[in-house]
């Protein structure tokens, strides 16, 4: 059920609320109505608790009883995705007539990709994500997982198990070459580490020519030219959301183009790797290895190979589940709320095309 008019999220466990800094008048001057789809007891909805006072709350929750809740009255949609099915959301948005924009606390919007959505999108419906949320920490895990593989952590591991103090030659970023595909606010953060490390950054983009003065980048190619990339990578970074393009785009052509050396990085989206042709380049060894926090099915099952493979590196898909990142989403609602509330949906950061899926 439904949380009308009530008390959002849980109460706050530590100091209490901060008071308003600024008093922010809508450009109509009268209320706005929100929405929050979301489990009722998500700590971080305490940060609703900040919105400016013209934001009118009608209910929290993963259903709603329109005898309780004007749901033609909701004007605008939180998402917080976390424990909420997809047809959840299919449901109550069935019931939104005027919704005029929705706000993900996700960057990847496959969870919104239904028919309902795609044609209010096509409408005029203004959707938005928390892109640039999550983008350090998936960065930081992308070049973890390069220097797992540098450093050969698997032996490093095996020799402590056994005891054994027995030095052995291991590799460096620098000067290696790492092949980014798809390089949005992901793929470029990454980028700002890499380069950090002395490595040279290529990568591709649909629209290469938008990021043809990035000082990041070396040599920035088109999707389509995705197997010329990766011959001269050392490491290839997969931070692309998933698209009907982009599905198993890293498939058994573009692990055959890579060096043997080379080592596939996926932070972006499962399905976006063939993960079939990927067990046989690991086990045949026509790559290196493997840094994983995603994959085609989640949980990853039991018995998937890729468990008993010593060239992977297997995380949950909990790269990015860092200290407060789901505060920070919601904190980043509250501010769009202001510049909404100032602008009108024109002012928005963050707008996303939820047919192409970015």
């Amino acid at each position: 059920g439904g949380n009308p008019k009530g008390r959002i999220g849980p109460a706050p466990t530590s100091a209490p609320r901060r008071p308003r800094t600024r008093k922010v008048t809508t450009m109509a001057g009268k209320k706005v109505n929100l929405l929050v789809i979301a489990s009722e007891d998500r700590p971080e909805l305490k940060h609703l608790e900040d919105l400016p006072a013209e934001v009118d709350v009608l209910g929290v929750g993963t259903a709603f009883d329109e005898n309780q809740v004007d749901m033609a009255a909701a004007e605008i949609v939180l998402l917080d995705s976390v424990g909420v099915q997809k047809d959840q959301i299919q449901q109550v948005f069935r019931n939104l007539p005027n919704v005029k924009w929705l706000h993900s606390n996700m960057a990847g919007l496959d969870i919104i990709k239904f028919p309902e959505m795609l044609k209010a999108a096509g409408d005029g419906l203004v959707v938005t994500n928390s892109k640039g949320t999550y983008s350090r920490s998936l960065a930081e895990y992308a070049l973890f997982a390069a220097k797992y593989f540098a450093l050969n952590a698997p032996r490093l591991a095996e020799q402590k198990q056994n005891k054994e103090f027995i030095k052995f030659p291991v590799g460096e970023l620098a000067e290696k070459t790492m092949g980014i595909v798809g390089f949005g606010d992901i793929g470029r953060a990454t980028g700002v580490l890499a380069k950090a490390y002395g490595m040279r950054i290529v990568a591709t983009r649909r629209n290469p020519a938008l990021s043809a003065d990035d000082p990041i980048l070396d040599e920035c190619f088109a999707t389509g030219d995705l197997a010329a990339m990766v011959e001269q990578c050392d490491y290839v970074v997969v931070s692309t959301p998933l698209t009907p393009s982009t599905k198993h785009i890293v498939d058994a052509s573009v692990l055959k183009a890579m060096k043997r050396s080379a080592v596939l990085i996926n932070v972006g989206r499962g399905p976006c790797v063939d993960e079939a042709a990927l067990v046989e380049a690991l086990k045949s060894g026509e790559i290196r290895g493997a840094g994983l926090d995603v994959f085609e099915e989640e949980p990853l099952p039991r018995d998937s190979e890729l468990w008993g493979l010593r060239n992977v590196l297997i995380s949950p898909h909990c790269a990015d589940q860092v200290d407060g990142w789901l505060d920070n989403s919601i904190r980043l609602f509250v501010d769009q709320m202001g510049k909404y509330l100032r602008d009108g949906a024109g002012g928005l950061a963050n707008v996303v095309d939820v047919e192409r899926g970015y």
